[in-house]
C-alpha cells in the first residue's frame, strides 16, 4: 500500500472517529432528524463545491438509481441510526459499535465481490458481535430497552455503511466522487423535510452549532473525498479495515473531551472487536 494510501486511512480514521463527539454534543440542541439532515447538508457543500473544482462531473438525475441507492445506505439510514444512538449511548460506545464496520464489509464482499470467507471469518464476525454485547451490558450504562435499541439501531447503521461501501466498488460507470456529491445532495434533500423540526434560535449555542458544522464539512465531506477515492483506489474491505483505528481513537476522545468514563468491561468488549477484526482481516 502506498504511502498516500496510509495517510488517507490514518485522516479517515480521526474523522471517523471524532464523529461521535460532535453528534454527542449536537444531539441534544438539534435532535437525532435535523442533526441527520444537516450533516448531509454541510457534507454535500464540501464535497460537490469539490467535485465541481476537480472537473467531476455530478449527474445525480442521469445515474438516479445509483445515487438513490447509495444516498439511502451510505447517508439517510447510518446518520439516522447513529443519530437515533448518540441520544443514548456515549462517544466510546458508539466508536466502538463502528468498529463493526469492517466486520459486516468482508461479509458482505464474499457476498458481492465473491471475496473469499471460511469459518475464520465468520467466527470473527460472531467475536465481534460478541464484544458490543458485552460493552452494551457491563458499561457505565445500564441496561434497558432503551439503551439496547440504540445499540441496535448503531449495528444497522455500521451494516448500512458496510453494504454501500461494497456498492461504491460496483459503480464503476459513476467516478466517485461525482457518486459521493450527487449521493449525499441526494440524501440532504430526501431529509430536508426534518427543517420543520429546527429548535428556536436561542438553542443553536455556538458549541453545538460548532459540532453541527464540523460533523458535515469534516466527518462526512472531506471523510468521504477519501472514502470513495480508496475504495476505488484499495477496495472495500482494506478501506474500511480503518475501523480498526475507530474504537480505539473514540473511547480516547469521549474520555479526554467528554469526561466519559472507561470501565474494564468495555476495554474487554473494544478488545475483543480489535480481535474479530485481525480474524477476520487476516489474510
Amino acid at each position: 500500500m502506498r504511502g498516500y494510501d496510509v495517510a488517507r486511512l490514518l485522516g479517515l480514521a480521526a474523522l471517523w472517529s471524532l464523529q461521535y463527539i460532535f453528534q454527542r454534543v449536537a444531539v441534544p440542541a438539534f435532535g437525532a432528524p435535523l442533526m441527520a439532515e444537516a450533516r448531509a447538508l454541510f457534507g454535500a457543500l464540501f464535497l460537490v463545491a469539490y467535485a465541481l473544482a476537480a472537473g467531476q462531473r455530478i449527474a445525480p438525475l442521469a445515474h438516479w438509481r445509483d445515487h438513490l441507492e447509495m444516498a439511502l445506505l451510505n447517508n439517510v439510514l447510518p446518520f439516522i441510526c447513529f443519530a437515533y444512538a448518540a441520544i443514548v449511548l456515549p462517544a466510546s460506545y458508539l466508536s466502538i459499535i463502528n468498529g463493526t464496520v469492517p466486520l459486516w464489509t468482508v461479509l458482505f464482499a464474499a457476498w458481492r465481490l465473491g471475496e473469499p470467507v471460511g469459518l475464520r471469518r465468520i467466527g470473527g464476525f460472531a467475536l465481534g458481535i460478541i464484544g458490543v454485547a458485552l460493552i452494551v451490558n457491563l458499561g457505565p450504562l445500564e441496561l434497558d430497552a432503551q439503551v439496547a435499541l440504540a445499540a441496535a439501531a448503531g449495528l444497522l447503521g455500521a451494516a448500512s455503511w458496510a453494504w454501500a461501501g461494497v456498492l461504491i466498488k460496483l459503480r464503476t460507470g459513476v467516478p466517485p466522487m461525482g457518486l459521493a456529491a450527487g449521493s449525499i445532495g441526494f440524501a440532504s434533500v430526501l431529509m430536508a423535510p426534518f427543517w420543520v423540526q429546527a429548535p428556536q434560535a436561542t438553542a443553536w449555542t455556538l458549541e453545538a452549532t460548532t459540532s453541527l458544522v464540523a460533523l458535515g464539512l469534516l466527518c462526512s465531506g472531506v471523510a468521504y473525498l477519501a472514502l470513495f477515492t480508496l475504495v476505488r483506489d484499495i477496495g472495500p474491505s482494506r478501506t474500511l479495515s480503518v475501523g480498526f483505528l475507530v474504537p480505539v481513537l473514540g473511547v480516547l476522545w469521549g474520555w479526554l473531551l467528554l469526561d466519559e468514563a472507561v470501565t474494564a468491561p468495555m476495554l474487554a468488549g473494544a478488545a475483543l472487536v480489535l480481535l474479530a477484526m485481525a480474524v477476520v482481516l487476516r489474510r
